[in-house]
């Protein structure tokens, strides 16, 4: 038998192949803080596998070449593959893109103040680009001269455009038949086509208005179903992915059909693997169907919001696509338990979203998804839906593998009970969302029997706190109660709350006392939405909370969580990003501070309605937050000191919400700032 003994007197001694192995696991941020930890492993970050998942983003900033962000990222070593530019305003940013240009892969403009010679001044430094998405970029689609021949050099600009597999050019008001037709003249071999939220006109009757003599040019003025139809004809041998999602696409759905089908010549027709039409309230079930059942390469479809869907056409679709792979199907009205238990036959499913279908309740649980054991489905989203715990148990008991589900609003179907069963079954876990399951308790949390806690153990101070629902002293079984039903259980959560806090600091808890599982089982867990849980109280949050890796924390409208329950939180789940704590009435100045001081990732924080909060809070913001983008204080009437000026200096911060300003007037004032500071 050989036996090797390695002696490592510092993990920056590892080879290089262990942290790459150790670098999959991790996500973004702990890759950075990871990176930061020796040269070893800041070189590992270097390698191929993880700058390809790495974006740089710029948002709510002026860019200059000669000002921050632009200025250190060109003193970076590193090459970076994936770019995103939202609600940016570019400046001379030569330096910038030509640092770009040497490894950029993918590009998105999101509501980028730009014109069409700035486009083709960007265009001639991204030499490598695969990836191109243009959205809501109105000023450049306004120009009549977008690339045309006697405006740019396209020689130089086509080169460039060539190698583009991936086209996004979604909620864009002013993209015409015209620009349409010179843009993806470039772009032969295109692989994915994004159209989302575009005005398309389908009607036949507009087309012949702008087109009375046909053939004709491409209009400047609108754009028309039957110039996208030509651009999918060309490109319909490489096309695998199409988004036609928030238009009012309908019957002329049914021309992709004969697109679908080989032509006269024998070459394939149009063979999707991704279809999007979220959002498209005109579609009818028979041309759905049609089209569907030319598509048996489909593996992602979503079919969210649309009126059509019924129990007819997804037996279609479970017939006619068996290699899905990401259905969406939620808000659709017209599917019943009959078109759920057809879901079961999709034996490669991983994730469906069947949330808001009004149409399905228990027994589409259990006779469809949930009928038998399924090792291949990941995520589950039965939010909104009115289903019982003998649903909810059916998930727990046959979907193992889930790695995220969903249950918000399923409030008689979520119990203690049941939760105590996902978290004993479930253990992979890593998202778990419960918003407004208003019958959960700490006990559900933290595994504990309520019923068995004897709070008037032999101890000189048992009396001090007497059961939540008992009454002391002849006099007081006598007493009527004046209080609503509401304010009784208020009162009761209370003394429940405070019962339980004593039991456990004054250690009268036993072993018998634990009959059930903790919400520490889910070891890998990194999001938990618990908004309007308002029974959740510091327990949960002192005894049941202790992930490494949660970095989303959703409280909002938990009044019983308090001082003592972040003090335990914070040091427990180092790792939030994402915390919510609006309408939390008992949070503190010095819960804030605490939350800020110990929470060192944090980017997201929301205490709107927290009432207790003044200008305290503001300053241990500021001081304390090095990564804090996105701050909601709105109904916070005790912070009223220069908010705007102060949270300016913020460099991080990228979205304030608060009384008397909206989210685009507060970009402005960051926009306004930044370039004053230039």
């Amino acid at each position: 038998m050989l036996s090797l003994d390695y002696c490592l007197h510092s993990y920056g001694e590892l080879p290089l192949e262990i942290v790459l192995h150790i670098y999959k696991y991790l996500g973004y941020t702990d890759l950075l803080a990871a990176g930061a930890t020796c040269h070893r492993w800041r070189n590992a970050l270097y390698q191929t596998e993880f700058i390809a998942r790495t974006r740089v983003r710029f948002t709510k900033v002026v860019l200059s070449d000669q000002h921050s962000p632009a200025e250190d990222l060109l003193k970076c070593e590193r090459q970076f593959r994936h770019f995103l530019f939202e609600d940016v305003t570019l400046g001379q940013v030569h330096k910038l893109m030509t640092f770009i240009g040497r490894s950029a892969h993918s590009l998105n403009l999101d509501n980028v103040d730009l014109n069409d010679k700035q486009f083709y001044g960007l265009l001639r430094l991204l030499p490598h680009l695969e990836s191109l998405s243009v959205i809501r970029c109105l000023p450049l689609f306004m120009s009549a001269t977008f690339l045309d021949s006697n405006s740019c050099d396209l020689a130089a600009i086509s080169s460039h455009l060539a190698s583009i597999r991936e086209l996004t050019i979604s909620q864009n008001r002013y993209l015409t038949d015209a620009l349409l037709v010179r843009l993806t003249a470039m772009m032969p071999n295109l692989q994915l086509l994004n159209m989302s939220g575009c005005q398309i006109s389908f009607h036949n009757a507009i087309h012949r208005r702008f087109y009375p003599n046909e053939p004709s040019a491409p209009s400047e003025s609108v754009l028309t179903f039957k110039y996208i139809l030509s651009v999918l004809v060309q490109q319909r041998k490489t096309l695998r992915t199409l988004d036609f999602s928030h238009t009012i696409i309908g019957h002329s759905l049914a021309a992709l059909c004969d697109l679908s089908r080989p032509d006269e010549n024998g070459e394939p027709g149009l063979q999707l693997q991704r279809l999007y039409l979220a959002g498209c309230r005109q579609l009818n079930a028979a041309t759905m169907k049609e089209f569907l059942h030319t598509q048996s390469q489909l593996s992602v479809l979503d079919l969210s919001g649309t009126v059509c869907l019924n129990d007819d056409c997804m037996a279609a679709i479970v017939q006619a696509n068996p290699l899905l792979k990401d259905l969406k199907i939620n808000a659709c009205a017209g599917l019943t338990n009959v078109g759920a238990a057809h879901l079961r036959h999709l034996q490669r499913l991983q994730r469906l979203d069947i949330s808001n279908c009004d149409g399905i309740n228990s027994g589409g649980i259990v006779e469809g998804i949930a009928s038998e054991e399924n090792s291949v489905l990941l995520e589950l989203n039965v939010s909104y839906l009115t289903i019982c715990e003998e649903a909810i148990k059916a998930i727990a008991r046959n979907l193992h593998e889930l790695r995220c589900l969903h249950l918000n609003h399923c409030v008689n179907g979520v119990t203690d009970e049941v939760l105590q069963l996902i978290i004993s079954q479930l253990r992979w876990l890593r998202e778990l969302s419960l918003e407004s399951c208003c019958r959960l308790t700490d006990a559900a949390l933290t595994g504990i029997n309520l019923s068995k806690l004897e709070l008037n153990r032999t101890s000189s101070n048992g009396d001090i706190y007497p059961p939540p629902d008992s009454f002391s002293g002849s006099l007081q079984s006598i007493k009527i109660s004046l209080r609503s039903k509401a304010e009784e259980e208020i009162v009761r959560d209370a003394k429940r709350k405070q019962a339980m806090i004593a039991a456990y600091e004054m250690n009268l808890i036993n072993d018998e006392d634990f009959e059930g599982h903790n919400i520490q089982a889910l070891r890998g867990l990194r999001t938990l939405n618990l908004r309007g849980c308002n029974k959740i109280s510091d327990v949960s949050l002192k005894y049941g909370l202790k992930h490494i890796e949660l970095n989303k924390l959703l409280l909002s409208n938990c009044q019983q969580i308090s001082l003592l329950g972040m003090e335990a939180l914070v040091n427990n789940c180092p790792s939030i990003e994402m915390l919510d704590l609006s309408d939390c009435y008992n949070i503190n100045d010095q819960g804030i501070r605490i939350i800020t001081e110990k929470l060192q990732r944090l980017r997201s924080l929301d205490i709107s309605g927290c009432s207790q909060l003044t200008d305290h809070s503001i300053d241990a913001i500021i001081v304390n937050c090095q990564c804090l983008q996105t701050l909601s204080i709105y109904r916070c009437r005790r912070m009223y000191t220069d908010i705007e000026d102060r949270l300016s200096g913020l460099q991080t911060l990228r979205n304030v919400y608060m009384d008397n300003i909206n989210s685009i007037e507060n970009a402005e004032i960051f926009r306004l700032k930044k370039r004053l500071d230039c």
